[in-house]
């Protein structure tokens, strides 16, 4: 099956030395050439007959007898054929497509890419079996067997191989441990220490806060408190020292005290309610 495009690469095009020579119309008659020896029964080439030439690039006898050197230059006589002309280029671009479509098709039929492709010179992935004018080609010349060969691993494109490889973990089962691997070591949990009495937190509180005449009160209040919601800070972790914890309390305890007497200050504004008629025959 033939192509219906190639890839044209503008920037090759408008560089190349030979087309900045030309003028409007040798291009326009040019690019005709080329778009139609794509379309040709053989991609790339076209027969030897300047007349029919100079009409399917559409220019007159005098603009091709000025622009025929120039434009013949771009299509070479082929040396198997010399009926023929041809357009290098466009011809490997040709070659390309039909190996790409070769593989692809090869690769379907087989479920998938082989384990075994080759590489190519410019590193591309070819058949095994290349058409005789790829294999001709001293640009895409095969590697030697030894670097040809790929691994006998599926090949990935490059975004399947990170999924592939973010995926491939090692895990270590009880056999591989009893066989003289190390078992991973868990990191050490801080365990809570023992709950102290109300006798104890006092001991600590007149220790620590000898001048303070509310301190066996407050020692009181401490482990009240921490008793009913199983000493756990804020209500959710359990506590790992009780000593530590009593300190922040006595330190907190003016703020608790302040927010204490503001709220019983702050007395609830009772709902006005509207006074009852004087008149006793009225109902309400």
């Amino acid at each position: 099956m033939k192509a219906p495009a190639f890839l044209f690469y503008t920037g090759d095009f408008l560089s190349s030395p030979d087309v900045q020579l030309m003028e409007a119309h040798e291009v326009g008659a040019y690019c005709l050439l080329l778009f139609n020896s794509w379309q040709s029964d053989r991609p790339g080439f076209l027969p030897d007959d300047e007349n029919r030439l100079r009409r399917i690039a559409r220019l007159s006898q005098p603009q091709w007898a000025d622009s025929r050197e120039l434009l013949l230059s771009k299509f070479p006589l082929d040396p198997a054929d010399p009926t023929h002309r041809y357009n290098p280029r466009l011809v490997q671009e040709a070659i390309k497509q039909t190996t790409k479509r070769e593989r692809l098709a090869a690769n379907g039929r087989k479920g998938g890419r082989p384990a075994n492709q080759l590489l190519s010179l410019e590193n591309q992935l070819v058949s095994e079996n290349p058409p005789a004018a790829l294999a001709a080609s001293p640009e895409n010349q095969l590697l030697s067997t030894d670097k040809q060969k790929l691994s006998g691993k599926k090949q990935l494109p490059p975004k399947d191989k990170a999924i592939e490889k973010a995926f491939n973990f090692s895990f270590t089962t009880s056999n591989e441990v009893e066989g003289g691997a190390p078992a991973p070591k868990l990191s050490k949990v801080k365990k809570p220490l023992p709950r102290p009495t109300p006798a104890e937190v006092q001991a600590y509180a007149a220790e620590q806060y000898p001048d303070n005449a509310e301190a066996q009160t407050e020692a009181v209040s401490f482990c009240d408190h921490y008793d009913s919601n199983g000493w756990r800070v804020s209500g959710k972790t359990l506590m790992a020292d009780w000593r530590a914890a009593f300190r922040n309390w006595m330190r907190r305890r003016p703020q608790f005290q302040a927010t204490g007497s503001a709220k019983l200050a702050a007395t609830p504004a009772r709902a006005r309610t509207a006074p009852k008629p004087t008149d006793p025959s009225r109902w309400s």
